[in-house]
C-alpha cells in the first residue's frame, strides 16, 4: 500500500509539473522531456498501477488501495489541463473576414497587420493575447504570429519550412514555443531553438506593424481582419484567479529574477532589432516624427501603437510628415504614403521600408537584447 501512495505521488509531482517553469533555474531540457513524455508515462502508470492491483487481489480491489487510484487518476487529468500549451491554446489558420461593419473591435484595439506574400491580414491583439499563437497561411508561406503577454513580445515568424508554432513552456519570463512537426523548443524572444530535433535552429522574423483600428478600418483596400467575436475582448487572465493582475501591476516576474533595474520592469520601450537601440516609449511624439539622423529611421506614434520606417528610399533622403489627412508625407517631394508605408501619389513611387521594432517590457528587452543602447531624448 505505501507503494501505491509513492506511486500516486510520483505521479502528482509529474501532472503538476507545468508549474516547474516558474523555477528559475529548473533545467530547460527537463521541461522538454516533460512535455514529449508526461502522458504516456502517467498513463502507463495508470494502467499498470490498475493491472497490478486486479491481477495480485483477482479482482477484489480493497478499498484502501482506491484513493491512491484515484490520485494517479487525477495526476492524468491534471497532466492534460496544468499545461502551457492548454492554456494557451494556439489558432490554427482563423476565418478572416473583410465585412468590418460587424466585427466588435473598439476603434483603440491594436492591430497586428502584416503584409506578406502580396496579402495583408490584420489581428486584433486582444484576440491574439488568449491564445499567444495564432498561425495562419499567407499563399504558400506558413506565419506564426506570437505573442507573449508576460513580457509583450509580439513576433511573426515564417516557419513555412517546420510548420506551425505552439505554447510549449516558459522559461525567462518569456514563452517557449515549439513546432507541431518535431516539438523542438523555441525561445520567443530571441528566435533561437533551446533543445529538440532541429537544435541549432533560428526563426525567421517577417516584417509587419501595429496600429489602431480607426486606422485599420479605413485601409484602402480593407485587409482582411480575424472574425473576432465579443469574448475575444474579455479581459485577459491566467488560470489562477488574481495572478495576472498582481504581476501586471507589480514588479514581479515570474521565472526571473536577475534582471536589469535602470527602471521599472513593465517601463514600455520600443526596441529596434537591426539597430540595436531602445527609446522609452513616453518619449516618443504623439502624431509627429522622431528622426534618427544617424541610423536614418524615423518613428511615429498613433494613439497608442509605435511605427517605424527607414529615413532613405531609392537614394533619396526623406523628410517625413504627418499630414493633416493622418497620412505620411516627404516634405521635399509632396509624396505621400499611407500608415502601412504604402504609396499613395507623389514623384516618390516606391513603398516605404518598415523597420522591425517591438513594443515591449524594459526588463524583458534588457533580458534578452543586453547591449542595446538607450537613446533619451527630451522630446514628449
Amino acid at each position: 500500500m505505501i507503494a501505491l501512495y509513492i506511486i500516486a505521488l510520483f505521479s502528482l509531482i509529474i501532472g503538476i509539473g507545468g508549474v516547474f517553469t516558474l523555477i528559475e533555474k529548473f533545467p530547460l531540457k527537463l521541461l522538454y522531456y516533460h512535455y514529449h513524455f508526461r502522458k504516456p508515462i502517467l498513463w502507463s502508470i495508470l494502467i499498470g498501477s490498475l493491472t497490478w492491483q486486479i491481477v495480485s487481489t483477482k479482482g477484489n480491489i480493497p478499498l484502501t488501495s482506491i484513493p491512491p487510484l484515484v490520485l494517479i487518476g487525477l495526476a492524468t487529468l491534471i497532466t492534460y489541463k496544468a499545461h502551457q500549451s492548454n492554456w494557451f491554446k494556439a489558432v490554427y489558420f482563423p476565418r478572416m473576414t473583410t465585412e468590418i461593419a460587424t466585427l466588435p473591435i473598439p476603434d483603440e484595439s491594436e492591430i497586428a497587420i502584416i503584409n506578406y506574400q502580396g496579402i495583408t491580414k490584420a489581428y486584433p491583439l486582444n484576440y491574439v493575447i488568449h491564445h499567444h499563437i495564432v498561425n495562419d497561411q499567407f499563399k504558400d508561406k506558413t506565419i506564426s504570429l506570437t505573442y507573449c503577454a508576460m513580457c509583450r513580445s509580439i513576433i511573426p515568424f515564417d516557419v513555412t519550412d517546420i510548420g506551425p508554432l505552439f505554447v510549449a513552456s516558459f522559461k525567462n519570463a518569456n514563452m517557449i514555443v515549439a513546432d507541431k512537426k518535431t516539438g523542438t523548443f523555441f525561445q520567443q524572444a530571441t528566435f533561437n531553438s533551446v533543445v529538440g530535433k532541429l537544435h541549432p535552429h533560428s526563426l525567421s522574423m517577417i516584417s509587419f506593424q501595429i496600429l489602431p483600428w480607426k486606422v485599420v478600418k479605413n485601409m484602402t483596400p480593407i485587409p482582411s481582419v480575424a472574425e473576432v467575436k465579443k469574448s475575444d475582448f474579455r479581459a485577459f487572465n491566467l488560470p489562477i484567479p488574481g495572478l495576472w493582475k498582481k504581476v501586471s501591476t507589480s514588479e514581479l516576474t515570474p521565472g526571473l529574477s536577475n534582471k536589469n533595474t535602470t527602471y521599472p520592469s513593465k517601463t514600455h520601450i520600443i526596441g529596434l532589432y537591426d539597430y540595436g537601440v531602445l527609446y522609452l516609449k513616453s518619449e516618443i511624439p504623439l502624431n509627429s516624427f522622431l528622426v534618427n539622423k544617424e541610423l536614418h529611421f524615423s518613428l511615429i506614434k498613433i494613439g497608442s501603437t509605435v511605427s517605424g520606417y527607414k529615413n532613405e528610399l531609392n537614394n533619396q533622403v526623406l523628410d517625413f510628415h504627418f499630414n493633416e489627412q493622418g497620412h505620411i508625407e516627404d516634405l521635399k517631394t509632396g509624396t505621400i504614403w499611407d500608415l502601412t508605408g504604402k504609396h499613395i501619389k507623389g514623384e516618390i513611387i516606391y513603398d516605404l521600408i518598415k523597420i522591425n521594432l517591438s513594443d515591449e517590457y524594459w526588463f524583458s528587452w534588457k533580458k534578452f537584447h543586453p547591449n542595446s543602447k538607450l537613446i533619451k531624448t527630451t522630446r514628449h
